[in-house]
């Protein structure tokens, strides 16, 4: 069963490239340069007319380490259960995803909780989809986790498609732009230039690195697959995770603020 505890595999932390690009800044999606920068960055979403979905957005990335458009296409009922409770983990189904792999998440971040039960609240207050008999939060099970503001209503986001190159040559994919655009203006907005909506699984992955957290976590956490894992269940105790996690950031507030 995914996220249980069970065998561990003894690892050594790996020195290839692929290990080293964890440390690096300047190749692909940038990382926080510190913990001040992350506070500044939700300060700044912390504002305007969707602060609450902008919040919960952002920590996601940081949080369970997911892509920005598979976020993007998660429905209430994939992280609430019917009976209003978010989960602790959840699975980010083959569909969602660029590479059309299904995997386990943690949702296990405090602050991304609180981010989470907030934007709930905001759609609850807007009438933005709502379940006729209070199940999944007071949300619609099949609605969009995360919506668009159109005037005074809530919407469903737009997807589009976009080519990219790989080694097996050009495919397409289906993104979010719109939301793809918002993280990367806001991160240029609190001079952070190098990040990009990727940043958070790159930033996070990173900082577990640096605390010296078992490689097999990171890849329970960031859901690469690799040529020594035989098999992606056998997994570290998902509690260490739980505890990594928010250890990471204690003294940040969940809005960015105190």
């Amino acid at each position: 069963m995914p996220f249980t505890k069970g065998h561990k595999i003894a690892r050594k932390r790996p020195v290839a490239d692929e290990a080293k690009r964890l440390e690096e800044k300047l190749k692909g999606a940038g990382r926080l340069e510190s913990k001040a920068q992350f506070k500044h960055i939700l300060a700044n979403a912390n504002r305007g007319d969707c602060a609450e979905r902008n919040l919960a957005l952002i920590w996601f990335l940081f949080g369970s380490l997911t892509r920005i458009t598979e976020t993007c296409y998660l429905k209430v009922s994939d992280i609430f259960t019917k009976a209003g409770e978010l989960k602790s983990t959840f699975r980010m189904k083959a569909e969602y995803t660029k590479t059309d792999r299904s995997r386990d998440c943690a949702l296990v971040l405090k602050q991304q909780r609180k981010a989470l039960y907030a934007w709930r609240d905001r759609r609850i207050k807007d009438k933005a989809m709502l379940s006729d008999d209070g199940s999944y939060g007071g949300l619609r099970g099949d609605s969009s986790l995360f919506l668009s503001r159109s005037g005074k209503r809530w919407v469903s986001l737009a997807f589009h498609p976009k080519k990219y190159m790989t080694q097996d040559g050009q495919k397409e994919t289906m993104v979010c732009s719109s939301m793809e655009n918002f993280i990367r203006n806001l991160f240029k907005s609190c001079g952070a230039n190098n990040l990009s909506s990727h940043s958070g699984r790159k930033s996070t992955a990173s900082l577990l690195s640096d605390a010296g957290v078992d490689y097999g976590v990171i890849q329970m956490a960031i859901g690469h697959l690799s040529d020594d894992m035989t098999d992606t269940y056998i997994i570290p105790d998902p509690g260490r995770l739980t505890n990594a996690l928010n250890n990471l950031y204690p003294t940040v507030p969940p809005f960015g603020i105190k």
